[in-house]
């Protein structure tokens, strides 16, 4: 009763408070503040009613509206908002409506939320001061993998630190710190400027709401490897001006330094919260940063250029520098010749920059050309996608990301570094920073407004403003949502629209329908019998989480008329080419468009005309009947499909797939068995979610050896990207007929290429598999992970007559597979083929194609749709 009394007599409230602010000169009308005066009002009584605990939704539920109008509004002043308020905001929120789908914040604890951040606020908005200041020294940049030490220094704030008060160290997003072993790797110490202070090591105390952080009392969530330490402040209280400096890689006491992470970024945070009245309430100082280099060797190059070019049209071939985890290198190219289908072309000279331009140049016949480059010795070497030389095409096909995170979100990087590193490193076409909107404040969105504007190039690179909706599945998926303009444009947040209606309703009610694309995707997977047809125009199937092409089947098979795209997912900072920071290269989007700007980019996005690929440039391009991908056509009995591929590696095979099954495959790499034979082993697994719309199975861990019995391993040949952490393969030291494996797989099949001397049909492969335990999935996983027992499989090549021998396992309701076939040679790149559909046709069937490659690497084209709908 209390406390409805309280929120009954709140208009009386408000009006004392108003004449009290007028009274101390703080009349609404201050043109200095921040806050419009309605809002002032609010947050005022907020101050005095926030401490006092209810579990009156109707009263919390106004509470956290004003608490939520003024984190926004105080974000628009440039100061820091808590990295992780928005996301606890929306928790609690969904508490209070009754709503599940993912962490919550119970009832009770909401009042505890609010008190906790208003009096955060509340310091913020008195004392300006009082959160105190960090600096790092050395500043950087610093190179990957390299064990150094920095210092982080905590100057007090305007209201001090109170005895009993103290600071918190967050490791940075990849990586660990440790305060027991001082010769151990990732030594942390702290000191402070007074020396009456001591500064030690301890539990958590309080009550801690962090990015990593459960709801409890400071307890670390189960499984996130992410390091805390706290330090309490004893001894004595500390002044405006002192200090307490923080030493990441302590080397005092014998340790090696702070080992840095292996992934390049522009912006590397090491965490710093401050409790300064010694109540255990955190605050969030302003974070400096610094960037983190790859390093100086040059252990990879990468070739870009154009899909598809009009003869003698000028363009640029970009050279790309990497080190062993394909950061862009930070030292120096060597010499590097650069050949065009196997002539010589140009040179690079050595010392040349990192990413080298070659300009203007152009080719003047019609036809298909990789150029390759290599160093003297061969070490180095790659080849590019493929340039087709058509005359005047009427559309391009241009790469771009949809789908990708900074440290706006749980990322790392700043958002002006993903866009540099999307236009200069990636080379991508079209790009988006599709930013979670739980970690997102109001100056974060005019901040993404103010990027897409100043990065876009017309012409050449065109930038599209998005954000994710970040729902978890019981409530509708994750969706990323993009706007075919900036100006005006406002996010419809999950901090208050949480369901997957709401989201469609606030688009609609704010925007023209053909000004907006909503793009599910599946490692938190959309619904895929809830979609608005007139904004879900696209689904994302593959990213840097897997392999997910059923998912676009799914919604298909409910009757949405969907296209297919690829994109990363990166949280890296790295849109467009992962590298070997994601857990696979990740994904991309190819789209065929007349020109490179912002209107016909998503115009052909929205109509379709698109398509997914695993991360490289393959062009895939296909008609049915004469009509594009992703459209609708009339009934007709026959149905020609015409596809031409130019491959980034040899094309293994094309699929047909209608209404969901395959009814076609052609296969290019099946070869008769010789003495000197090629040999393709390749793992699969399954992640389609069967029954239950749940977070999809996680990675099938491969592990242990393949062996050469009656003829001789001469190579074997890796022909994906590899990722020294993840993936694992190596000739056996003492056996040279045998290649050790460790690797996972989710969805992408990964393949190994033998050579063989001396092959006969008694030649035997044997693939022998240690016992293993799979992997989790994303948030809100549910699956149980299976313990996979040891299995050994012999591949006779004398059985193999030219077919691809399929071991399938069954692991639970997945199928898992490993197949062994015989490749041929001579390996073409590019293919083309007719298929008529010669089974029974009924109206409203769909159609798509699926191309793998014998690296692994696939594109999907969008559907083609024949007939009606069948609603």
């Amino acid at each position: 009763m209390l406390n409805r009394r309280r929120f009954a007599t709140r208009p009386a409230l408000l009006a004392a408070l108003a004449l009290a602010l007028v009274a101390q000169g703080c009349t609404t009308d201050d043109s200095d503040d921040y806050l419009t005066p309605e809002l002032r009002q609010r947050v005022e009584a907020l101050k005095l009613e926030a401490p006092e605990s209810t579990e009156d939704v109707a009263v919390l539920s106004e509470r956290l509206d004003t608490l939520w109008q003024w984190a926004n509004a105080y974000s628009l002043t440039g100061g820091p908002v808590p990295d992780v308020f928005p996301q606890l905001l929306a928790n609690a929120n969904r508490s209070l409506r009754g709503l599940g789908g993912g962490a919550v914040i119970p009832v009770p604890r909401v009042s505890e939320f609010i008190r906790l951040y208003t009096r955060e606020f509340q310091i913020k908005d008195e004392h300006p001061g009082a959160g105190g200041s960090l600096t790092l020294n050395p500043p950087g940049p610093f190179r990957a993998g390299d064990q150094v030490t920095i210092r982080q220094t905590y100057t007090v704030g305007s209201l001090g630190m109170a005895e009993g008060g103290g600071i918190l160290v967050r490791a940075a997003r990849r990586g660990g710190i440790q305060a027991e072993d001082p010769a151990g790797p990732n030594y942390v110490t702290v000191a402070s400027s007074n020396p009456d202070a001591t500064l030690t090591s301890g539990e958590p105390w309080g009550e801690w709401f962090g990015m990593h952080f459960s709801a409890g009392r400071g307890q670390v969530s189960p499984g996130v490897p992410r390091t805390v330490l706290q330090f309490r402040l004893g001894g004595t209280a500390l002044a405006e001006g002192d200090t307490i400096t923080i030493t990441y890689g302590d080397t005092s006491g014998g340790g090696p330094g702070y080992t840095l992470q292996e992934t390049s970024n522009d912006q590397v945070i090491l965490h710093v919260y401050a409790d300064i009245e010694g109540t255990g309430d955190l605050f969030r100082p302003a974070w400096p940063s610094f960037e983190v280099l790859g390093r100086e060797e040059v252990r990879y190059v990468n070739a870009v250029a154009p899909s598809i070019v009009a003869p003698g049209e000028p363009f640029t071939l970009a050279v790309r520098a990497e080190d062993r985890m394909k950061n862009l290198s930070s030292g120096v190219m060597p010499a590097l010749d650069v050949l065009l289908d196997g002539e010589p072309f140009r040179s690079i000279a050595a010392g040349s920059p990192a990413i080298s331009l070659l300009e203007n140049v152009s080719l003047d016949e019609p036809g298909v050309y990789r150029f390759s480059v290599r160093n003297e010795d061969g070490s180095i070497r790659a080849t590019s996608n493929p340039v087709r030389v058509e005359d005047e095409p009427e559309a391009r096909a241009y790469w771009g990301e949809t789908h990708g995170h900074t440290a706006f979100a749980e990322g790392q990087g700043s958002p002006d570094g993903y866009y540099r590193f999307g236009r200069d490193v990636a080379r991508l076409d079209f790009l988006s920073l599709s930013e979670h909107d739980i970690w997102m404040d109001d100056s974060e969105w005019r901040k993404l407004q103010e990027l897409v504007e100043e990065y876009r190039i017309e012409g050449e690179f065109t930038t599209i403003l998005g954000f994710e909706w970040t729902s978890r599945s019981p409530l509708g998926g994750h969706h990323n949502v993009f706007f075919r303009d900036t100006p005006g444009r406002s996010r419809v947040p999950n901090q208050k629209a949480p369901l997957l209606d709401e989201l469609y309703a606030g688009l609609r009610d704010q925007n023209s329908a053909d000004d907006v694309l909503v793009i599910p995707h599946a490692h938190q997977p959309g619904d895929w019998t809830n979609s608005d047809p007139d904004l879900g125009r696209l689904v994302e199937i593959q990213s840097g989480h897997g392999t997910f092409d059923w998912f676009g089947n799914k919604y298909l098979q409910n009757g949405f008329e969907v296209g297919f795209i690829g994109a990363s997912d990166n949280h890296n900072g790295h849109p467009g080419y992962s590298g070997a920071g994601n857990r696979q290269l990740g994904g991309l989007a190819a789209v065929y468009a007349p020109e490179n700007n912002a209107d016909a980019i998503f115009s052909a996005l929205r109509d379709r005309a698109a398509y997914s690929t695993t991360g490289e440039r393959i062009i895939l391009e296909a008609t049915l009947n004469g009509a594009r991908m992703g459209t609708r056509q009339g009934d007709a009995t026959v149905r020609r499909i015409d596809c031409r591929v130019h491959g980034t590696a040899p094309i293994d095979a094309i699929d047909v797939i209608k209404n969901g099954a395959i009814v076609y495959t052609r296969r290019y790499l099946e070869s008769a068995l010789s003495g000197d034979a090629r040999v393709q082993i390749t793992f699969e697994s399954s992640t389609e979610i069967h029954g239950e719309r749940t977070p999809p199975r996680g990675g099938r861990p491969w592990k242990g050896a393949i062996q050469v019995s009656g003829a001789t391993l001469v190579d074997y040949e890796d022909p994906w990207f590899t990722q020294p952490a993840t993936y694992q393969t190596s000739r056996n030291a003492e056996d040279r007929d045998r290649i050790d494996f460790d690797f996972p797989t989710r969805g992408r099949p990964k393949s190994l290429l033998l050579e063989l001397r001396g092959a006969g049909p008694e030649t035997v492969i044997i693939v022998e598999m240690e016992a293993t335990t799979e992997s989790r999935g994303s948030g809100g996983y549910v699956r149980v992970p299976q313990e996979l027992p040891p299995n050994t499989v012999r591949f006779r090549l004398g059985d193999l007559k030219g077919q691809v021998d399929r071991r399938e396992y069954q692991v639970l309701e997945h199928t898992d597979a490993l197949s062994a076939q015989i490749v041929t040679e001579g390996r073409a790149l590019d293919q083309e083929f007719t298929f008529t559909d010669q089974g029974e046709v009924q109206s409203g069937d769909y159609y798509y194609l699926r191309v793998r490659q014998i690296d692994g690497s696939m594109a999907w084209s969008s559907p083609f749709w024949v007939g009606e709908s069948s609603d």
